[in-house]
Order: C-alpha cells, then structure tokens, then sequence
C-alpha cells in the first residue's frame, strides 16, 4: 500500500512512478502467461490503491500521469474474461472517472481522455452494468464526465468524447438508453447544437475580414471545425436511433439552423447593411452552410423541415412559428404575414420569397450561385434526383 509519506520523498515520487511501472508490466505479463500474479494484484486490492493515490492533493503530476497511464493499459490489454470483470467492478473505475483532477494541465486531461476511451471500448451489452449504475439513483460517469470536454479546444479530445458517445449510443441496454436519452434531451444535443451556431458566427466573422493569405487560412481552419462537428452530428443521426433523432433535429433546427441559417438569406431582399458585429450571417455564408448541410445530413426529420422553409407556398403552423420572424430584419416588401390564416393547419410561408430572391439576385453572382446549389440540394431531397456523396471525415 503507498503511504503519502512515499509521495513526499526525494526525486518527487519517482520511486512510486517506477513502482507503479513495474506492477503494470508484471500484471499485463502475468495475465496472460502466469495467473498468479493477477491473483496477487487482486488480493492486495492495488487497483483500489491506485485509485486511491491519484484521488491524492499531494501526488506530483508525474505519479498522476503513470496511474492514468497504467489503468489505459491494463484495460486495453486484460484478455480474460474474469480478470477484465474484476477491472471494472467495486465502483473503482466509476471513482476513478470522477477523481477530481487539474484538468487545465493539457498533458493530464490527455491522459485523462485516453483513459477514458479506453474504458469505451470495453463498452458492451455485458460490460455496461460496471458504467451505468440504476442505484441508488441512475447515473453513467463515462458518459457525463466525457461529455463536460464536447468543446474542448484540444482536438484530440473534443475527437475522442464523440468516440465515447457514439460508442454509447450503440450499446442496446434499455434503462441506460433511457438515461441517455433524457441527458441528450435536458443538456448534450443542446450544448452542442449552440456550439455549433457559435462555430458559424466565427467562420462567418472569419470570411467577412479575410484580405490576406493568413486570413484565408484562419477562414479555412473554422470551416474544418464547423465540417467535423456536422460530421460527427450526421455518424449520430446514422446510428437510427429513432428517439435520439428526434431530440438531436429538434435541437438543431431550433437553436442553430431555423434561426441563423434561414435568417441570413432575409438580407439579400431586404437591402439594409449588415451592422458591423452582426449576429446575422452573410447570406453567401447562410447559403453555403445550407448546402453543407443538405450533403451531409440524410434524416428527414431534419432536412424536410428545412426543405418546406425554403421552397414551399405554405408551412405547418407549428414551423411557420418557429422561423425567423420579419422583424428579425428590416422586413421585405412581403405581403404575408406570419400570423394571418392563424385558424389553419398551415400559414404562408413569407420567407420563400427571400430565398427566392437569392436565386435572382443581380449583381451577386456568389449569392445566385450558392442559392442555385442549395435549391439543387432541396429537390434531390425531396426525390428529385440522386443524393450527393457524403463528405468524409
């Protein structure tokens, strides 16, 4: 057993990180080639001290670090069944996940994270009862803590938390998918929906100010943002999980693509000027965020309502009073309202008429041909025409 006296000795706890090291080597080998050194492990309860010692305010970051590190690499390379078993259950992997930790430190939450995808890959229709605890109240550490790091600026992290999740939503269990489903619904899908409505105010900031090469490369940068998050938003959608769908378009289209996308094409007929620090998007940018969509979404109960905002006469109420309304922006010479025929199941749709103009905007041929593109998208969606090929990661 480490005592903290042992942390607190010369070197910084060097002799602890090769203690640790030596253990992690014996374990693995001995897994695989001689049980009782498992057996010995098990019995002396280490795994608890481990976790115990990186909970510790006094261990030095690199004892932290090889802990981290020893625990990614006994559960990626435990084979037998019994033993991975033993791993994962006593609630010391779910104490572990909630150890608070300095996670500014860059190089912690590096390990932290591949810890964390290493307990993911374990993730099965077996393994799931160690993760997802029912008493004495449901709770899924995993998921949650992994979700807290969905904006991280590291890539590799924000990478692998969606590696978590959609590793998560695939497991068939059905109170965790409940649980899931009810912490999309409440936080994830919205928090990510506004991060990315924020990705599209800063690649449109980009645009707007981009003279130089380098401006060019930051506009670049924020599109492949902007790209790998509508990307890993479409994997979630192909899963089909009927209700995770559901929540996840409703998110969506209510806090990022009705409000901005759509709010952004009322520029072109309205003709005012776009006040500097706008938070409405050019409409070459709405626009070509539009077609990004219709490519890399393929849910209907996504894109149909985006496609009815767009091209039809009339709209189901219940998305006619979602939409931007004409006060949004200085309003066009529409002689419709949102709210006449409020007796209807549907009411006319005022903002077709803007994204009709863009199709004949004179004197922009970026906004004519981006609009061209996007009603292009709208009718092979709705049957007219072959799909184009996803974007790949």
């Amino acid at each position: 057993r480490f005592r903290e006296s042992d942390l607190e000795k010369g070197g910084g706890g060097d002799a602890v990180v090769e203690t640790v090291r030596q253990i992690t080597e014996a374990v693995i080998w001995g897994e695989q080639n001689d049980t009782h050194f498992f057996d010995f492990f098990c019995e002396k309860s280490i795994l608890s001290d481990f976790v115990r010692v990186l909970g510790l305010a006094k261990a030095p970051k690199k004892v932290k670090l090889q802990l981290l590190q020893t625990l990614s690499m006994l559960v990626l390379n435990i084979r037998c069944q019994t033993s991975v078993y033993y791993i994962l259950s006593n609630n010391h992997i779910n104490r572990l996940i909630r150890t608070d930790l300095d996670f500014d430190d860059e190089e912690i939450l590096a390990y932290y994270i591949t810890f964390m995808k290493s307990l993911a890959m374990r993730l099965d229709r077996e393994t799931i009862k160690f993760f997802f605890l029912q008493h004495p109240e449901p709770t899924f550490p995993l998921y949650i803590e992994a979700t807290k790091f969905f904006d991280n600026r590291d890539q590799m992290v924000r990478t692998t938390v969606r590696t978590i999740t959609l590793q998560v939503y695939r497991i068939d269990d059905q109170p965790m998918q409940r649980f899931v489903l009810r912490h999309a619904s409440e936080k994830y899908f919205s928090q990510l929906a506004f991060h990315l409505r924020d990705l599209w105010f800063r690649l449109d900031a980009a645009a707007s100010g981009a003279h130089t090469d380098r401006d060019l490369q930051t506009v670049q940068r924020e599109h492949e943002l902007q790209q790998d998050l509508l990307i890993y938003l479409s994997d979630v959608f192909e899963l089909k999980s009927e209700q995770l769908n559901e929540v996840l378009a409703d998110r969506l289209l209510n806090c990022a693509m009705l409000p901005l996308l759509l709010t952004g094409l009322m520029e072109v007929q309205s003709g005012a000027p776009r006040p500097a620090h706008s938070r409405v998007l050019a409409a070459p940018v709405a626009l070509f965020l539009l077609r990004q969509v219709f490519d890399t979404f393929r849910d209907p109960c996504l894109l149909v309502p985006l496609v009815s905002a767009l091209l039809c006469p009339t709209i189901p109420a219940a998305l006619a009073y979602v939409l931007p309304q004409p006060g949004d922006l200085p309003r066009a010479d529409s002689k419709v309202g949102f709210h006449e025929e409020s007796g209807s199941d549907h009411l006319p749709n005022w903002l077709r008429e803007h994204f009709l103009a863009c199709l004949t905007a004179s004197g922009d041929d970026a906004v004519l041909l981006l609009a061209a593109a996007v009603a292009q998208a709208c009718l092979q969606c709705s049957g007219g025409g072959p799909a184009p090929p996803r974007p790949s990661s």
